[in-house]
């Protein structure tokens, strides 16, 4: 516990970290406040701007033929309950649909095809405990101190352990903080104009939080394994980012159907958005049979993907300091 809570005041105590962790919690910040803003509530400008956009919509030549040729057959347009007087409403667009906002609406805050920002945070805020994991074993290695920490404590493996621990649960805490504080906004908001929230969502969304800091965690974890290897903050994050982007580009180059599974990005996006669903450009259909480029991917899927990476890397990380010289 001794050498844990030296660790955890080693991480804590770094500049670099401690910037990370501010990046973090002010972009949590920005983009509540962008959610905020972006789903305020309807002005009386905006309302009489959208009934007047609807009202010149309606009186178009097209429009109008349109509403006259419902009428005279309503059950050719509408089904056959449907009445003349139902045309109108069904065929010309009312005030809502010329809006210039949408109401605030959690599930939509954790969609990324709403425009959610939920799942952008949760992205950005692993790639900085990324860097942040990187930064904590790069420090001992070019300051030279981890000669000095092995001659204290000679067990490598203890010592790469308790490191791990403590990027663990520093970068734990970071992205906890910073989710958190995220969806609690957006709940106070909600409260605020009297938007209900049910209770599966917030159920949803506390699923989606506790994922979300467990990427940020294995993305810090996988950080410092790498870093491990290579002794080198940058040799590591220069790693990292050829594997997410130049891999992106290899993965749609291969000529393996199905190869976009593996991609890095869309297992991350798989593991933090419900059900997700991407196109997959390996995929070739022939005209006449029945497939789609569309694939879903479940949490399942995409976190045993990305756990077999973070125990390869670690396993490996902590064999190669165990057997290297320092």
């Amino acid at each position: 516990m001794r050498l844990l809570a030296v660790e955890l005041n080693r991480f804590r105590s770094r500049r670099a970290i401690v910037l990370l962790a501010l990046a973090a919690l002010l972009t949590a910040v920005v983009l509540a406040g962008m959610t905020a803003w972006n789903t305020r509530p309807l002005t009386q400008e905006d309302r009489a701007d959208a009934a007047a956009q609807a009202d010149l919509e309606g009186q178009r030549s097209e429009i109008r033929r349109e509403v006259a040729a419902c009428r005279a057959a309503p059950q050719d347009y509408l089904g056959p309950s449907a009445q003349p007087a139902d045309c109108a409403d069904a065929l010309v667009p009312g005030p809502e649909a010329y809006y210039p906002r949408e109401p605030l609406d959690l599930r939509r805050a954790m969609s990324p095809r709403g425009g959610g920002l939920g799942l952008p945070l949760g992205l950005i805020v692993a790639g900085l405990m990324v860097i942040a994991g990187c930064t904590f074993a790069g420090a001992d290695w070019s300051s030279g101190s981890m000669t000095n920490q092995l001659l204290f404590e000679p067990r490598r493996g203890r010592v790469w352990l308790t490191k791990a621990a403590a990027v663990t649960l520093g970068s734990g805490l970071v992205a906890l903080v910073a989710l958190a504080g995220f969806w609690l906004a957006l709940g106070l908001v909600a409260a605020a104009r009297d938007v209900a929230v049910p209770g599966a969502q917030v159920e949803r969304i506390a699923w989606h939080v506790l994922r979300a800091v467990a990427l940020a965690v294995g993305a810090a974890l996988g950080g410092f394994a790498l870093t491990m290897v290579f002794r080198h903050t940058v040799a590591a994050l220069a790693l990292l980012f050829v594997y997410s982007i130049g891999g992106e580009i290899v993965v749609n180059l291969l000529p393996v159907e199905g190869a976009q599974r593996w991609s890095l990005g869309t297992n991350s996006l798989g593991w933090l958005a419900a059900r997700f669903r991407y196109v997959d450009s390996t995929v070739s259909c022939v005209p006449g049979e029945r497939c789609t480029s569309t694939q879903t991917l479940t949490h399942l899927e995409a976190g045993t993907f990305l756990g077999v990476l973070l125990l390869l890397a670690s396993v490996v990380s902590l064999l190669w300091f165990r057997r290297h010289d320092v």
